[in-house]
């Protein structure tokens, strides 16, 4: 006997077919779609690092805690020493190139962050860590007066996913142009440092010595004060802050930076200056 499908029952090829090309298609959409998530995410975070370069690190923790300590011979063995570990680890090779800046061996410190910036391009890049490599290359750069390659470099750490250090390269692309003696784009870093990180004292001070030297008194006592009433003053912020309330003929506060100034750095070039009345009329 045969047995007719119904119109219920019946689906025609090309229906199936279509249904078939659909499903294969959203599977398709969901797969690219966690694909580019997870592209992203790996853009963003960084990979656990394998017992190899953990090793390396430990070794360069200690490295980066000698050089903060200004013991280079120390932090250069470490160093050293995390490269036998992983010869591959782009950090390590970066901190050699501080060693060897702070020595004042610019030809060994090139080279060192030339094998840093090779390492940390290699795929799988990690772009905070490029940029911290990059960031280090440009400031050297620009410490050699290669203004144009040093913020080059830091214009790039800036632009790497993930960097968390942002405000340190504007502060330091700002010291850049200055040093070049673009003045204009250097407020304009300093500004960007500051809107990151309002106590950075350095874009702070930076800020208040433009407005000082383009004759606005009002202004740069208006930036530094915040400085100068913090644990972050230094005797030049001091300095300055003395120098604008005189301009601006406030005495009481004139007095009390002085005494900062005499109280916590007594033996500073600025306390000299001070006792000696050597004020920087504008």
């Amino acid at each position: 006997m045969n047995v007719r499908l119904s119109a219920r029952q019946h689906i025609p090829t090309a229906a199936v077919l279509a249904l078939i090309l659909c499903v294969m298609g959203l599977q398709a959409c969901q797969s690219s779609g966690q694909t580019a998530r997870a592209t992203q995410l790996d853009t963003l975070t960084s990979p656990e690092p394998d017992a190899q370069r953990q090793r390396a690190m430990r070794r360069l923790a200690l490295a980066s805690a000698y050089f903060e300590q200004n013991q280079s011979e120390a932090a250069l063995q470490e160093a050293r020493a995390s490269l036998q570990i992983d010869p591959a680890y782009a950090q390590a090779f970066s901190l050699i190139g501080l060693i060897h800046q702070r020595a004042n061996s610019p030809a060994l410190a090139q080279s060192s962050f030339e094998q840093a910036l090779q390492l940390a391009v290699q795929v799988p890049a990690i772009p905070a860590d490029l940029a911290e490599v990059q960031h280090n290359y440009g400031w050297f750069l620009c410490q050699q007066d290669r203004f144009d390659a040093g913020q080059a470099q830091l214009m790039q750490a800036l632009s790497q996913p993930g960097y968390r250090q942002v405000a340190k390269s504007w502060m330091a692309l700002g010291l850049c142009q200055l040093r070049a003696g673009d003045k204009p784009q250097a407020r304009r870093s300093f500004d960007a440092a500051l809107l990151l990180e309002p106590e950075n004292p350095v874009a702070r001070y930076q800020l208040a010595v433009l407005d000082w030297q383009n004759g606005d008194a009002k202004r740069a006592q208006s930036t530094l004060t915040a400085l100068n009433s913090s644990a972050q003053a230094s005797a030049q912020s001091l300095w300055l802050g003395i120098q604008l309330a005189r301009a601006l003929s406030q005495p009481q506060d004139q007095a009390r930076l002085a005494q900062q100034l005499n109280q916590f750095f007594p033996n500073s070039t600025q306390a000299l200056a001070l006792a000696q009345g050597k004020f920087q009329d504008q």
